[in-house]
C-alpha cells in the first residue's frame, strides 16, 4: 500500500491512497483525513485503507485521478517531533 498527502491549503493535507505505479490516486479523507490520523488509530484504519487500495489497484473506485507531484506534499507535513543536531560541533557551539 502506497500512501501520500496531498496539499489542500490545510497545515496537514489531506490522505491519498497512490496506485502501486504511481499513477493514480484516491482520497482517503472517508476513512482518514489525513496520515497522522491514520497513524494515530493505525490497527482500526489501515485495513480500510488496505481495502481502498485493492479496489483502486483493480480500477474499481470512484474519484480516482492521475497523480501529479508537484501538488504533494510531504506525507507527514507537521509531524510531532523534535530532531536534535547538536552532536555536530557547530551546532553545538551555535546551541
Amino acid at each position: 500500500m502506497k500512501l501520500a498527502t496531498l496539499r489542500d491549503g490545510t497545515p496537514d493535507g489531506t490522505l491519498l491512497v497512490v496506485s502501486r505505479d504511481l499513477q493514480r490516486a484516491v482520497r482517503a479523507d472517508g476513512i482518514a483525513s489525513t496520515l497522522q490520523a491514520a497513524l494515530d488509530d493505525w490497527e482500526r484504519i489501515a485495513p480500510q485503507l488496505e481495502a481502498l487500495y485493492a479496489l483502486l489497484q483493480a480500477g474499481r473506485v470512484d474519484g480516482s485521478f492521475i497523480v501529479d507531484p508537484a501538488h504533494l506534499a510531504a506525507p507527514l507535513p507537521r509531524a510531532f517531533g523534535w530532531i536534535d543536531s547538536s552532536v555536530y560541533l557547530n551546532h553545538m557551539e551555535l546551541a
